[in-house]
């Protein structure tokens, strides 16, 4: 028995030593980061605007692969499943932690992954198309209560806070509103463009283009505050409502990812967004703020909007968990 305690010491100890000779090579080779929702939304066009940055930090190339599906949580799924070698990694949008998990059972526990850092939150805009007959959130209110499901709304998926940010306001009013789910904000806000859907609530990256270009008409900032994009378009809370939606993207391993390794990525992450170009173009061409949180931080903001979208969740009917 002595010489097996003995083996297994030794083993430990070798195991812990290993750990800073490993973080101090890695990475040798290329590492796989997937982005949660389609290409041209907010989180890939941001990812992939730091991910030049992080690599230059890092002294490899990232893999990025887009893996859109289930408000984000197909990435997340796939992520958990990886190795936790810190060569697979996954970009994520607080659905994916925080209220998905409270509608529905998945594949993946969020409070078993290593939370990595949080470079920026979102900012979400209410629209409708340009030519549409409603000019005021009012107006379009109105008519959800004469018209019970006929307002359609576009959003990336069932669940996300551009989903449940909508829900609130229906059921605040006790109007009923149709979300329609879509695989990432673009695809939502063509399907306004395209008159498939009366309205969208969507992010500032995926609408600037489609707003500069007047085929948008913004309703109501469903943020906390203004939005440089739109600076003449209230909030829901100077309209009167008790309410602001919020999300943020943030970056996370599989369970039992060493320290060391995390550390690494937080590292290149805050370097990345750190860069001036980087805060230029996050500024003047997205519309995002960047709003920096290490891993603690990041779990702790996950942890606290659990509790605050988890009784929103409650308040519409959806949490199930």
């Amino acid at each position: 028995m002595k010489k097996l305690m003995a083996a297994v010491t030794c083993c430990l100890a070798l195991a812990l030593m290993a750990v800073p000779a490993l973080a101090k090579d890695y990475p040798t080779k290329p590492i796989t980061a997937y982005i949660p929702l389609s290409a041209g939304g907010t989180s890939d066009v941001f990812v992939r605007t730091i991910a030049p940055h992080m690599e230059k930090f890092l002294g490899k190339p990232l893999v990025l692969v887009n893996k859109p599906g289930s408000g984000g949580a197909v990435a997340i799924a796939t992520l958990a499943k990886a190795k936790p070698d810190g060569y697979t990694f996954s970009w994520a949008n607080l659905p994916t932690l925080v209220t998905i998990p409270q509608m529905r059972k998945l594949t993946y526990d969020p409070k078993e992954l290593v939370y990595i850092a949080s470079p920026m939150h979102y900012d979400y805009i209410l629209y409708v198309a340009k030519d549409s007959p409603y000019n005021s959130l009012k107006e379009l209110i109105d008519f959800a209560r004469k018209n019970p499901g006929a307002v359609t709304y576009g959003t990336p998926g069932l669940g996300t806070t551009n989903h449940l940010g909508v829900a609130w306001l229906a059921n605040h009013e006790k109007v009923k509103m149709t979300p329609i789910p879509f695989k990432g904000n673009p695809k939502s806000v063509a399907a306004v463009l395209g008159g498939h859907v009366v309205a969208c609530n969507t992010s500032t990256t995926a609408s600037v283009s489609a707003y500069k270009g007047g085929k948008l008409k913004p309703l109501v900032v469903m943020s906390a505050n203004r939005i440089p994009l739109t600076p003449d378009t209230k909030t829901l809370k100077e309209l009167g409502y008790d309410f602001a939606q919020f999300s943020c993207m943030g970056a996370v391993f599989p369970k039992g990812t060493p320290e060391a390794i995390r550390a690494k990525i937080e590292a290149a992450i805050k370097y990345a967004v750190s860069q001036p170009d980087v805060q230029k173009k996050a500024k003047d061409e997205l519309y995002v703020s960047i709003d920096y949180l290490d891993g603690k931080k990041y779990r702790e903001l996950c942890n606290q909007y659990w509790g605050i979208w988890g009784g929103i969740l409650k308040e519409v009917g959806l949490k199930k968990y």
